[in-house]
Formats: C-alpha cells, structure tokens, sequence
C-alpha cells in the first residue's frame, strides 16, 4: 500500500458525501462520517509529501460540499418559506369562509 492510499480513501470519502447529499440520501451519511473518523484517526499526525495531491484534491471537494450544503439549506428555505406562505393564505380563505 502506498503513503498516499489513505489520502485517496478521504478525497473519495468525500466526494462520496458530496453525491450523497447532492441526492439528498441523508440516512446513509451517519455510516459514511463513522467510515471517515475511523480513516482520519488512523493517519500521521504528518502526511507524507505524496499525499500532497490527494490532500489538495481532499481539500478541493471538501469546498464543493460545503458550496453543495448551501445550495440544498437555501432550498430548504425557500420551500419553508412558501410553505408558511401557502398556509397563512389558507387561513385567510378560512377566515374569509367562516364570515359567509
């Protein structure tokens, strides 16, 4: 096994959550953040300099979820924020039908 095989696992872990959440299976996330601690736990405190690409790849996908978790909470408000708006307009026709 390669110093770098280990480096790749957490680039590919995360690319994995990335898809995860991109297709909003949340249940299978718990699994996932267990499989990455117990990689991370087992690595040096100090990689060594051919995980470099990996890390920077690690890295890089790590920013595409972070952008990706944004994107799905933004959605999560706006489809809130209609919900609320779809029942106050409910209530107002309720209101309105109580009067008749």
């Amino acid at each position: 096994m390669s110093a770098a095989q280990p480096y790749e696992a957490l680039a590919r872990s995360i690319e994995r959550e990335l898809e995860l959440i991109s297709d909003g299976a949340f249940e299978k996330l718990d699994a996932l953040h267990a499989e990455r601690a117990a990689l991370i736990a087992s690595l040096p405190a100090v990689p060594p300099a051919g995980a470099r690409p990996a890390l920077q790849r690690a890295a890089l996908m790590n920013k595409r979820l972070e952008i990706e978790i944004l994107r799905r909470r933004e959605a999560i408000v706006v489809q809130t924020t209609n919900a609320e708006r779809v029942e106050r307009t409910a209530r107002g026709y309720a209101a309105a039908l109580e009067t008749l």
